[in-house]
């Protein structure tokens, strides 16, 4: 029988071919920590962003659609605790920011398995009160992704605004330029 176990950086793994048991099997990864820093003014954006994937053939029941194939559960941190320090609980629009981080690696998950649906689901994000863009969000997941399914990196450049005291970042091309979800 011939053994059809996939690993990637995120140790994801299949369940080989069984004939007793029907064609490979849907796989989950464990929920893994990625951490975006930025510093290029008087001060930076820094995110630590728990989440995790899984695979299958058919649609999630969770989540939202970001691009053919590939779907966000973002419910755990809109659910979050108040009260737990150990993460924060984002608003609708903060999340939006998540869903434009995963739609930018979109085009490249969905070409590494047609058919298939990626769920990933963010259980987690931290980040300090002050000296926070939300656009941190979507950079943090994007770098996630990337890390997590060993995709190319997309050039998200940042430039420090002295003026606006922010920082202004430039989207891969061809995704367009999110100022605001």
């Amino acid at each position: 029988m011939p053994d059809r176990r996939r690993e990637g950086p995120g140790g994801l793994t299949s369940v080989p071919a069984d004939p007793a048991h029907g064609p490979e099997q849907p796989f989950a990864g464990a929920p893994r920590t990625t951490r975006y820093r930025l510093r290029l003014g008087a001060w930076g954006i820094w995110v630590e962003l728990t989440a995790s994937a899984s695979v299958g053939a058919g649609v999630p029941v969770t989540g939202e659609r970001v691009a053919d194939g590939v779907w966000l559960d973002v419910s755990p941190v809109l659910a979050h605790p108040p009260s737990d320090r150990r993460g924060k609980r984002l608003t609708a629009g903060e999340a939006a920011w998540l869903r434009h981080g995963l739609a930018l690696a979109g085009p490249a998950l969905a070409a590494r398995g047609p058919g298939a649906h990626t769920l990933v689901t963010v259980d987690r994000v931290l980040f300090p009160e002050a000296d926070f863009q939300p656009e941190g969000l979507a950079a943090a997941l994007l770098r996630w992704a990337e890390e997590e399914f060993g995709l190319a990196p997309h050039p998200v450049r940042a430039h420090f605004d002295r003026g606006a005291n922010r920082y202004v970042f430039r989207w891969p091309a061809g995704q367009g330029r999110l100022t605001r979800p």
